[in-house]
């Protein structure tokens, strides 16, 4: 993701989408480009330890995908959501999880990875089975949503050992 107009307002629509905002952010919280800018541009200016890309399908934007370096030495957290729901179930999001883990694991020396998806939102938790993600346990009202806590599940992947 860039430091422009064009990459703030592709988000924007996304996050202003009731479909997308149903599993990612909530639909009480539809974002403005202001918003997007305002919350976005730090990470896209390397200001805060949190790097934003965007999922690209023959180089159009379909998602947002974001990778973070977590307390705990060697983890690292991701989020991410296809943004086109024309684009769902086709297993894009699996496939841009795996890249993403690939990059952690060999070029940032990650030695797990970590992701919390709500526990109702079944297809984001296949969808990171298939990238190869485990639960670990259920962290109770762990988010709010929709002015409701939701139980999220804390998922992750080992690196592989090199043979």
């Amino acid at each position: 993701m860039h430091d422009s107009e064009e990459d703030y307002t592709q988000l924007s629509r996304w996050l202003s989408d009731p479909r997308v905002l149903e599993f990612y952010e909530g639909r009480d919280s539809p974002q403005s480009i202001d918003d997007i800018r305002r919350n976005y541009s730090p990470r896209v200016m390397a200001l805060e330890n949190n790097t934003p890309c965007f999922i690209e399908l023959d180089h159009v934007p379909i998602g947002y995908m974001q990778f973070y370096p977590t307390e705990e030495k060697g983890v690292w957290g991701i989020d991410q959501f296809i943004g086109v729901p024309e684009q769902w179930n086709k297993g894009l999001g699996a496939r841009a999880v795996r890249l993403i883990l690939r990059h952690l694991f060999t070029s940032l020396g990650a030695i797990k990875c970590v992701i919390d998806p709500h526990a109702t939102n079944h297809r984001a938790i296949r969808c990171y089975e298939k990238a190869g993600f485990t639960k670990v346990r259920l962290l109770k009202e762990h988010e709010l949503h929709e002015g409701e806590l939701r139980d999220c599940w804390l998922m992750e992947v080992l690196a592989t050992p090199a043979k």
